[in-house]
């Protein structure tokens, strides 16, 4: 038989990627590396926002939808941990946000196995039950439940899409209006789609805050009175495109399991109790470790440069300034100022962040945190834009975090928040890992998960000075 020769060119020439090929690869690494903006509801006002449905994902050349609605639930924590050695007053404390490790797949938490074995130990003791079941305000292991979608500024549509978290309580007034309204439409249109989230028949959502006797309180409305906000083919575009929000969400890694197991030993000793010698939990850090993705090398340190050695994710510098942010919303959401302990605490690390990564933002006396924190994300943005082969300028001056005058410058919890029954319920089936580092999986669509509060700034609408 005679030996056929392949033309090299021949073979490459019917096996170059196409132009159509190398944009959808494009379109998919930027997904994977791009940070989600967020929505932010940072002062009093009512603020006006298009809610946008679920995007389906494309799986073998078909469209596939995982949950049906516009909105995924999450439980997620910021754990506080004291360093043992810290070498000063910056590194003293660390802040690690961490989700359910259910979420993404994992059979086990391990915040759960240690909330339900100290049950077992100290259940007589009614005080300190009380405390370690109680939310993070008061000291306690409750889980935040929040819930998340993708919006448009309606106001600012040109800044694209972002992403909102409403606590629970919030999305429930929501959802309430929503189907008062859906029902009134289903009477007249028998198949009319979702009032809020659907492409072509949607309404507004207006969302007011209101700042009473130092307590704040969000209320809804579903501004029907005008036509239907019909979402452009660029923006449904955009939507296909748009990081889907598990991805976004539900990350949970080695960094995060060794970073539970150092503060519940903190929790231990702080509460007086010996929770973490006890075989259960034991046996919880071990399934877990076994169920975490095999190339999963990322590691929890104190020591930074240890903390952002190769092992680990990339993303660890945004998991940090998602927890600065998360620690001023929770400030902002009881009224607490820049000017209390606890606010002067978040500035000082928020100082800490920026010499650390050296980003050149001016910290001045009349800059508040948030300002600050916008002022970050703008650095980062153009560091992220940046020719990395390109030298810096070596008469570039570096950025000072010292606390300059102004050129100008002379001189509670949520009374809204209710019981999630989503806690009373069996947890999230496990679907998948996230990839290691952040906080996935599928869950049934119920409407008894969390809620949230808005998040992030991106298309945040012009800041109201209080």
């Amino acid at each position: 038989m005679e030996e056929k020769t392949l033309n090299p060119f021949d073979f490459f020439a019917a096996n170059q990627e196409t132009y159509e090929e190398a944009i959808k690869k494009s379109a998919e690494e930027s997904q994977s590396f791009s940070r989600v903006k967020h929505f932010r509801i940072d002062s009093p006002g009512t603020y006006t926002v298009r809610i946008l449905p679920i995007a389906p994902t494309l799986v073998d050349g078909e469209y596939k939808l995982d949950r049906k609605g516009y909105e995924y639930p999450i439980k997620t924590q910021v754990l506080r941990l004291e360093n043992p050695k810290p070498t000063s007053k910056k590194d003293k404390m660390f802040f690690v946000n961490v989700c359910q490790a259910r979420y993404v797949g994992l059979s086990v938490d391990l915040i759960d196995t240690y909330l339900k074995v100290a049950e077992e130990k100290y259940g007589d003791d009614e005080k300190l039950m009380k405390k370690v079941q109680g939310s993070g305000f008061e000291g306690g292991l409750k889980w935040n439940s929040q819930r998340c979608m993708y919006i448009i500024d309606a106001e600012k549509r040109k800044e694209g899409i972002q992403m909102l978290t409403l606590s629970y309580s919030q999305y429930k007034d929501l959802e309430e209006r929503k189907l008062t309204l859906w029902k009134k439409k289903l009477n007249k249109d028998p198949k009319h789609p979702c009032p809020i989230s659907s492409l072509e028949y949607a309404y507004p959502v207006e969302i007011t805050r209101k700042e009473e006797n130092k307590k704040t309180s969000y209320s809804f409305n579903i501004d029907a009175s005008d036509d239907y906000d019909k979402l452009s083919p660029e923006e449904v575009q955009a939507l296909m495109d748009m990081q889907r929000l598990p991805d976004a969400l539900y990350r949970y890694s080695r960094f995060h399991l060794e970073a539970t197991i150092e503060f519940l030993h903190q929790y231990d000793k702080k509460m007086e109790m010996d929770v973490m010698s006890s075989k259960e939990i034991a046996e919880a850090i071990e399934k877990i470790k076994l169920e975490l993705p095999a190339d999963d090398k990322s590691h929890f340190s104190f020591d930074k440069k240890e903390r952002q050695g190769g092992d680990n994710d990339n993303n660890t510098d945004e998991d940090e300034l998602d927890v600065l942010w998360n620690r001023w919303e929770k400030l902002n959401e009881r009224g607490i100022g820049d000017k209390s302990d606890e606010g002067q605490e978040l500035r000082d690390d928020i100082r800490t962040y920026i010499d650390e990564h050296e980003l050149d933002v001016r910290v001045t006396r009349s800059k508040t945190n948030q300002d600050l924190l916008e002022d970050i994300e703008d650095a980062l943005e153009v560091a992220k834009d940046a020719d990395p082969g390109e030298d810096p300028d070596p008469e570039e001056k570096p950025a000072t975090t010292s606390e300059e005058p102004d050129p100008e410058d002379t001189g509670s919890e949520d009374p809204n928040n209710v019981e999630d029954p989503e806690d009373l319920e069996p947890e999230p089936a496990p679907v998948r890992h996230a990839r290691p580092e952040r906080r996935r999986a599928e869950h049934n669509d119920d409407t008894n998960e969390p809620a949230a509060r808005p998040e992030r700034r991106a298309a945040r609408p012009e800041r109201r000075r209080r």
